[in-house]
């Protein structure tokens, strides 16, 4: 489009592009740990009900002076099957016959047993200090660690319509500053919550910040960057996230406790806050809803930045108007829902896209609830986890540039498709074979995100971007939901979850038959833009259509 013409002249790749780009990685960085933060500030301990003997020796007239820590724990906590400690019930009195090396406690379960009234002990070698034994949300309690991950993504559900609507009509810029502001602010008291109650809250609003983040970050970047350049961008972000992904888990060992764990990742937004407002507007969005003299400011300071004064000194708003008036009239009336609603094109292509996220992730996420396939370390799980999406997205990115972007698409559907169904008949023992298939399947997903940001980017239309992006936002977490949800269905049968996981994805890829194809297109700035390329893409199929006809006739 023209904005593209006009992006070139003020340079399109020189220092103010490049330090976007590294503001962006850094976000990305950063964000990525936050939906897997809980796997370690949540973490539950072995735990057991605290043993009177052991915090009083003198009781029980001093029988206990001489007693081993071991010996106190077998006279007062039953065994479970496994020949541990019971975690949630104690015997109701000292069982001292025990101490008799020649009795079994293996019938220990059929005395009489109480819950642990007077709290828990915790193993602190591997956490000293989570949200679990903080507020000894163990036993009847343990539930609530699943409603703060409940709670959690219920932010990004809410603030993904808002986020986008909002962005829309006021600008990127103002409310990723405010976000990330927020974010600081709310993760610090988050880490000093004195209850479980205002921990849920902060953590809900915490996720509402961070959606917004991610959103407005891509969206002020890639609106200043070329079509050429967007899927270089896009990976490189995707591959800080991953790498934030396993950072996170060697950050989580270093830092045992949860209250530092969350602080190390709240601080750093008060000086991102700091330089995206420091930053420019977009400009391509200034011009898609008429602010034509602000978008020039920002044009001449991207010029200035870029060692182009004397470029940014001849830009003038009647130059901008002119190049581009056809947009400019377009995309002046306020945007609203109704006129996505009401427009088949777009409503279709929502539809369809939408529809696509949900499949890829829905069953991705069956697939990453059952992580203890990687063994019982969970600082190295979180780091396999990272560093296995690294080579996936560097195939992506020479993928995406040479490759049409719905073969792509319909690939890692299939293949995320193939790997759960397989799983079916893949038994526990095979774990060698196992590995291999939640890897590949891991590995499709990676893929799937870096292929449906950069296509997606391709087909929403600039004046829309965050609208429909927080549309597609609200799909992709609502259905890890949805997805944990699924897993009930096992109760019924222990492989309909799989069958459900691996049968949508396949099914899916009929849909991106009926989506454009972007693949070396200009970027869509209007509505406009997406009907006239709907159009051609109609006539093209009539030709075509046309063409066999004529040739089968002549045969």
């Amino acid at each position: 489009m023209a904005f593209d013409e006009i992006l070139h002249h003020v340079d399109d790749n020189g220092r103010f592009q490049i330090l976007m780009i590294i503001l962006l990685n850094i976000t990305s960085l950063l964000s990525s740990p936050h939906d897997f933060m809980e796997n370690f500030t949540a973490a539950t301990p072995d735990h057991h009900c605290r043993v009177s003997l052991l915090d009083n020796p003198r009781s029980e007239f001093n029988i206990t002076m001489n007693l081993t820590t071991e010996a106190m724990m077998k006279v007062s906590i039953p065994m479970g099957p496994n020949q541990k400690p019971e975690q949630c019930r104690r015997f109701r009195h000292t069982q001292w016959q025990f101490l008799d090396s020649n009795i079994s406690t293996f019938n220990s379960i059929e005395l009489e047993t109480e819950p642990c009234l007077d709290g828990w002990t915790y193993d602190h070698s591997v956490f000293t200090s989570t949200i679990i034994t903080e507020w000894d949300l163990v036993c009847d309690y343990q539930s609530f660690k699943y409603y703060a991950q409940t709670i959690s993504l219920s932010g990004h559900l809410v603030s993904s319509l808002l986020c986008g609507i909002v962005s829309d009509r006021f600008g990127r810029k103002p409310l990723l500053v405010c976000s990330c502001l927020a974010y600081g602010i709310l993760g610090t008291c988050c880490a000093f919550a004195p209850n479980f109650s205002l921990y849920c809250v902060l953590r809900f609003l915490l996720s509402s910040s961070m959606n917004n983040i991610i959103l407005n970050s891509y969206a002020l970047v890639l609106e200043e960057t070329l079509l050429q350049y967007q899927v270089t961008v896009i990976i490189l972000s995707g591959l800080f996230t991953s790498i934030g992904q396993a950072v996170l888990g060697g950050l989580a060992y270093v830092l045992s406790d949860w209250h530092k764990l969350q602080l190390a990742f709240a601080m750093p937004y008060f000086i991102i806050s700091i330089l995206f407002c420091l930053g420019p507007e977009s400009a391509r969005w200034l011009m898609a809803t008429g602010k034509t003299e602000r978008a020039l400011k920002e044009l001449q300071r991207i010029a200035s930045i870029n060692g182009k004064k004397d470029i940014a000194q001849n830009l003038t708003t009647e130059a901008l108007q002119s190049n581009l008036m056809e947009d400019v009239n377009s995309t002046r009336k306020r945007i609203r829902i109704k006129s996505i609603i009401i427009n088949p094109v777009i409503l279709k292509t929502v539809l369809l896209n939408s529809s696509v996220i949900f499949a890829e992730v829905f069953s991705s996420f069956g697939l990453l609830l059952d992580v203890q396939i990687l063994g019982k370390n969970i600082f190295l799980n979180q780091f396999i986890l990272g560093m296995t999406d690294i080579p996936s997205k560097s195939l992506t990115y020479f993928m995406l540039r040479r490759v049409n972007r719905r073969p792509l698409i319909a690939s890692s559907l299939l293949v995320l498709g193939i790997c759960l169904t397989t799983t079916i008949f893949v038994s526990e023992e095979m774990h060698v074979l196992r590995l291999i298939v939640f890897l590949l399947g891991k590995g499709s997903f990676s893929a799937f995100n870096c292929i449906i940001i950069t296509y997606t980017n391709e087909i929403t239309p600039t004046a829309q971007w965050s609208t429909l992006n927080g549309i597609y936002n609200f799909v992709g977490r609502l259905a890890p939901i949805l997805s944990a949800l699924t897993l009930v269905t096992r109760k019924y049968f222990v492989h309909l979850p799989m069958i459900i996981y691996g049968i949508l994805p396949i099914i899916a890829t009929v849909n991106i038959y009926f989506l454009p194809e972007t693949f070396n297109l200009p970027c869509i700035d209007t509505m406009n833009d997406l009907e006239k390329r709907s159009r051609m893409k109609n006539k093209s199929t009539r030709k075509n259509k046309e063409q066999d006809f004529l040739e089968t006739t002549e045969c």
